[in-house]
């Protein structure tokens, strides 16, 4: 599991700056799909690019119009028993 802390900085809806990115998942001029930690982030747009990448220091810039910024958890969640028996 890897919780390193990371940091997103979006300046006017235009430029977004993350920290601590593992791996770019995909990326196109609509959507870059990001794994942080043990999450995965998901910023959808137009005209999206990737200004700068360094995988090695884990810093990413995506220029563009952002509209959403999406985490979505790799951790697999815990199933839920009702005292019923059905889950």
């Amino acid at each position: 599991m890897n919780s390193r802390k990371h940091t997103l900085s979006l300046d006017s809806r235009a430029s977004l700056s993350v920290t601590a990115v593992d791996d770019v998942v995909s990326f196109d001029e609509t959507l870059v799909s990001l794994s942080v930690g043990d999450s995965q982030l998901n910023i959808s747009g137009e005209g999206l690019s990737i200004k700068n990448l360094s995988i090695e220091n884990g810093e990413l810039t995506v220029n563009g119009n952002i509209t959403a910024i999406v985490y979505f958890d790799d951790t697999p969640k815990k199933k839920r028993f009702s005292v019923f028996g059905r889950q």
